[in-house]
């Protein structure tokens, strides 16, 4: 259904995407779960540029990519919705039950 780009700070170097500790960087996530949601990500992961291999937790509910302030531009240009720390909190939260009861 949609993609959220989350913005931070970076907490150390991340070289694939060009990030320096203390820079800008994104999480970029689907708010769908499962497999939808794992296909959703990959799909705008590979729209801004960021190979998939980079996925971290695959398969989990905290599935993400860190992603650029270029790569997030890219996305946010497409549709991707900017999310609050509130917003990516009540998201994993959802997704983690849901994946616990089997959905």
């Amino acid at each position: 259904m949609a993609i959220l780009v989350h913005p931070m700070l970076a907490t150390r170097d991340l070289l694939r995407p060009g990030i320096r500790k203390g820079d800008r960087m994104y999480h970029l996530l689907s708010d769908l779960t499962g497999e939808a949601g794992r296909e959703e990500l990959l799909v705008a992961a590979r729209a801004c540029g960021m190979p998939t291999r980079f996925i971290q937790y695959p398969g989990a509910y905290r599935e993400h990519f860190d992603i650029s302030v270029a790569m997030a531009e890219e996305l946010l240009a497409r549709g991707a919705h900017l999310a609050t720390n509130r917003e990516v909190g009540e998201l994993l939260r959802a997704k983690r039950q849901a994946m616990a009861a089997g959905e």
